[in-house]
């Protein structure tokens, strides 16, 4: 099967974890785990701070995003990565044109049945966002992940700083 441009209806919602490392000079480094639970149906993010359980309640920045190969995408290189008897084929794709002297999307996927392995966004010749695909699943075994915990009942409405308060 070859990869070709596709696109996909949006889930109910989408459940990530992030890690922050933040550096002061008198404590030194220190990171703050979050925890995300995006409601695309709702048009809602939670953002969990995983020490505190605090919680915040804010609009979702725009719709859901498919993670496939936008119709519009160049086909960049396909290749093998992995070890001996131990290889997996890949193609790389991107938003790349001609009249642009940079791209500023790329995804990796997989070549026999188009599972994302990398996606990397920039903007200004700088890597925004940087995300590796991994322990993908087919289906939601539990769909209780996708409900915010009882701290979020009351939670603020503006996002919680990534700075560490310490």
């Amino acid at each position: 099967m070859e990869n070709t441009p596709s696109s996909m209806e949006g889930p109910a919602g989408f459940l990530g974890r992030a890690t922050t490392p933040t550096y002061s000079a008198s404590s030194g480094l220190s990171f703050r785990l979050f925890e995300y639970i995006l409601l695309y149906k709702d048009g809602v993010m939670f953002q969990i701070e995983q020490a505190t359980k605090l919680c915040s309640k804010i609009p979702l920045p725009g719709p859901w995003d498919p993670l496939d190969i936008p119709e519009n995408s160049t086909f960049e290189d396909e290749y093998s990565i992995g070890g001996p008897q131990e290889q997996i084929t890949v193609q790389e794709w991107s938003d790349r044109k001609s009249a642009r002297a940079y791209e500023t999307w790329i995804g990796i996927y997989t070549l026999k049945d188009c599972y994302p392995v990398q996606e990397t966004i920039t903007k200004n010749y700088s890597v925004i966002l940087s995300t590796r695909f991994f322990d993908i699943q087919l289906g939601i075994k539990d769909p209780s992940v996708f409900t915010p915990p009882s701290t979020c009942q009351t939670a603020q409405l503006e996002k919680m700083s990534e700075d560490c308060p310490w």
